[in-house]
């Protein structure tokens, strides 16, 4: 094993990631950590309460299951493995619409689980979603249900502990393959992209967005309104739809417990998910009508529609 230095781990790990998605990833990770003394200590340390290995291979995996099982099975496949207990509850009008209906679903992205419980819950083939720029590299059938959206100011080492380790480390790592991105270029990509989210929902397909800001204590980021506005100024043959997701008891520590190569952390994790997930959604409501109430503005209709969230005690 040869004494190469962190930060040419880390770059390669950065590289291979940008070129390959998670599939590459994995190989230099596993690679690496008979090539690099440094590497494997680090990995040591981390492994104690971050299954490295084992994430990466589900993330590995999930990419090919969604290829091979589409998004709904690829997810319930997925969310079997560790295994994760969930269970569903629909509104008591409106189940029809979410299954079929072209809808836009939206919520406060929990953790990492989220997209996953979504999908298995919802059950339709036509579900993708707004997503972190770095989620649509993991792979190609994860990147064909995704409409990524990139961030012109870096992820830091501190705000990765912050905010969640497992996602912002992975999105620490893709800022830096991707070498930082100016201002204007990222205004016109997540435009793009949101644009591109709108036709999908027009031609009556499921969109997932968590429109939720980075600071918690701002407003929601106003692309679910230029998402509303847009299909209310063209709309489809069908009326569209915004759908609330709820979603408790997805623990990610608890996650990791599963995977833990201890024992007692599996016991543990199981423990933590001795009650299913709940995945529960609330009525639909017509895009029109809150076009309606407040207008065009995507500033006035994304606050009107986080607001209703709140007021759903969601």
């Amino acid at each position: 094993m040869r004494r190469r230095p962190l930060r040419s781990v880390l770059s390669e790990l950065s590289e291979s990631f940008e070129q390959g998605g998670v599939d590459a990833l994995h190989r230099t990770h596993l690679a690496s950590l008979n090539k690099s003394v440094r590497y494997h200590l680090l990995y040591r340390l981390l492994n104690l309460f971050l299954p490295i290995t084992p994430l990466l291979t589900i993330t590995r995996d999930l990419d090919r299951m969604v290829g091979e099982l589409g998004v709904h099975g690829g997810s319930r496949v997925t969310l079997a493995r560790p295994p994760i207990p969930w269970r569903v509850e629909m509104p008591t009008r409106g189940e029809v619409e979410i299954r079929t209906a072209p809808i836009i679903v939206y919520g406060t992205h929990g953790s990492i689980l989220t997209p996953l419980l979504l999908a298995a819950a919802i059950d339709r083939p036509d579900l993708k979603m707004i997503a972190a720029s770095y989620i649509a590299k993991l792979g190609p059938n994860i990147a064909a249900c995704s409409f990524p959206v990139y961030a012109a100011a870096p992820a830091t080492v501190r705000g990765a502990g912050a905010k969640g380790l497992v996602p912002r480390v992975m999105g620490w790592i893709a800022w830096k393959s991707e070498g930082g991105l100016a201002r204007d270029m990222v205004r016109e990509w997540n435009a793009e992209s949101l644009t591109q989210a709108a036709e999908h929902v027009h031609r009556g397909g499921g969109l997932i967005i968590a429109p939720e800001s980075r600071n918690h204590r701002e407003p929601w980021r106003a692309g679910i309104g230029v998402l509303a506005a847009e299909l209310a100024r063209n709309p489809g043959p069908r009326a569209t739809y915004l759908v609330p997701w709820s979603i408790s008891g997805a623990s990610v520590t608890g996650v990791f417990q599963l995977l833990s190569r201890n024992p007692l952390a599996r016991r543990l994790g199981k423990l933590r998910f001795r009650h299913p997930v709940r995945v529960a959604f609330g009525e639909p409501i017509p895009i029109q009508r809150v076009v309606d109430e407040v207008g065009l503005d995507p500033v006035k209709i994304a606050a009107a529609i986080e607001a209703h969230y709140r007021g759903l005690g969601f």
